[in-house]
């Protein structure tokens, strides 16, 4: 947890120079998306929040500050089965498998795609700024 304590003093500094309120709602929104691995909708964050805080926040408090995050680059989300599915971006970059049976995730990293993707943006004289890649198929379990 000492990470996390790390990592939200440097997010407070940075709220406080944009002139952004912080709260004990944020800080906790933010530390369920830092300690799980798992891609979460604003209502699954909502749940994850009650029983670690025992306390209620609302779903448009959450999903304004997704938001936030996803404007300044901190969070990613991509939808699944139609709902909007978020994780932090501190990572080195992945990209994402999604079962469209049972909407399984599964995060890789695959550096000749990576590369590949780079020696595209320079051929077309195109500066990437991100990219979000998501497959679609069906997972080994679902296809038994």
């Amino acid at each position: 947890m000492q990470n996390f304590e790390n990592f939200y003093s440097k997010f407070s500094t940075f709220l406080k120079d944009f002139n952004y309120k912080n709260s004990s709602q944020k800080e906790g929104v933010l530390k369920i998306l830092y300690i799980n691995d798992d891609h979460l909708s604003a209502a699954e964050i909502q749940e994850r929040f009650h029983q670690e805080f025992k306390e209620n926040i609302s779903l448009t408090a959450i999903y304004q500050f997704l938001n936030f995050l996803e404007e300044i680059g901190l969070a990613i989300s991509f939808e699944e089965s139609g709902i909007k599915k978020f994780e932090l971006n501190l990572n080195s970059h992945h990209d994402h498998l999604i079962c469209t049976k049972c909407c399984k995730i599964v995060s890789f990293y695959d550096e000749t795609i990576e590369n590949r993707q780079d020696i595209i943006c320079e051929n077309k004289k195109f500066k990437i700024e991100g990219h979000t890649m998501i497959l679609y198929g069906i997972c080994k379990e679902c296809q038994k």
